[in-house]
Formats: structure tokens, C-alpha cells, sequence
């Protein structure tokens, strides 16, 4: 694990960014599907991440400290609140 907190120290939040929005669309960005295994990893590795640099943590990630980050329903309704319909989409399965 100290190997992973090294590296993560030394990536750009650039790279972060990367790879988290990889994790969360199981996808490269050159559209290349991530395996299982690198899913796996990825994620372990945003969470070290997180717990090094996350000062602003969203609902339900990894705050800086290694601390589960939660937010209240009060909070996520105010949040949420101001989202219209025409920013709902809603699709037939």
C-alpha cells in the first residue's frame, strides 16, 4: 500500500481525472474496455487518492484523512433541488 500512497502523491490531478472517469464508465479514454482486473486496481487507486487529496468531497467518496464522506438527505434534496426536467432523461428498457 505505501507503494500505491507514493504514486499517488506523484500523479497530476489530471491523470486522477482520468482514471476516475475511466473506473466510472469502464472505458480508456481511447474506448478500450477495462478489464475486470484493472477496474479492480483503479478503484483501489482512486480511494488512495482521495484519502491524500480530496479536500472537497462529494456525496459518498473518499474525504482527505481516509474518512467515508456522506451527506445528508437535507443536503442532497437542496442539491438536487434545482435540477429541471428538461435535465431528466428517461428512457423506456
Amino acid at each position: 500500500m505505501t507503494q500505491m500512497t507514493d504514486y499517488a502523491k506523484s500523479i497530476s490531478p489530471a491523470v486522477y481525472n482520468q482514471l476516475k472517469e475511466a473506473v466510472e464508465t469502464g472505458k480508456w479514454v481511447n474506448g478500450d474496455k477495462l478489464t475486470e482486473q484493472q477496474k479492480a486496481d483503479s478503484l483501489q487507486f482512486l480511494m488512495v487518492y482521495q484519502s491524500q487529496f480530496n479536500d472537497k468531497p462529494e456525496h459518498f467518496s473518499i474525504a482527505k484523512g481516509g474518512e467515508i464522506h456522506m451527506e445528508s438527505k437535507k443536503v442532497l434534496k437542496a442539491q438536487f433541488s434545482d435540477v429541471s426536467a428538461s435535465d431528466v432523461h428517461k428512457i423506456k428498457l
